[in-house]
């Protein structure tokens, strides 16, 4: 798994989606709350999974549950 500190490598945006997606939402549930569109959540979750050396979204998902940001998104959308 990867280290607190290449969770804290990510971007303030990937973080929001690490949050998000840590928290169990779907790409367009994130896409609805950080008001961007399905693509851009994909690029963002392909860009965390790569930074993260993880292989899937739970991967990613246990990586921000273990650094204590699943869930909280500094952004929730109206």
């Amino acid at each position: 798994m990867p280290a607190r500190s290449a969770v804290e490598g990510l971007t303030e945006r990937e973080n929001d989606v690490l949050a998000l997606l840590g928290a169990g939402l779907s790409n367009a549930e994130i896409a609805a709350r950080l008001l961007l569109v399905e693509g851009t959540v994909k690029a963002h979750v392909s860009a965390i999974l790569g930074k993260l050396g993880v292989r899937n979204r739970v991967e990613a998902a246990i990586a921000a549950y273990e650094a204590g940001s699943a869930g909280r998104s500094r952004r929730t959308g109206p």
